[in-house]
């Protein structure tokens, strides 16, 4: 691998650490973003049809 790919790639991951808990930025970052998409999902209303009749 050549490019800034391959730079990023070669660098430790770094970690945050409370006690017992230890997790990579990486990893919260892609949690974090998969619980936001997932509460966007179910918060978002769906689209209603227009022709909808009023009862």
């Amino acid at each position: 691998m050549t490019g800034w790919i391959a730079d990023f790639m070669n660098h430790p991951a770094t970690y945050l650490k409370s006690g017992w808990f230890q997790i990579s930025v990486t990893n919260l970052v892609v949690i974090v973003l998969m619980l936001t998409i997932f509460a966007c999902a179910v918060l978002i209303p769906f689209p209603k049809d227009k022709h909808e009749d009023d009862k």
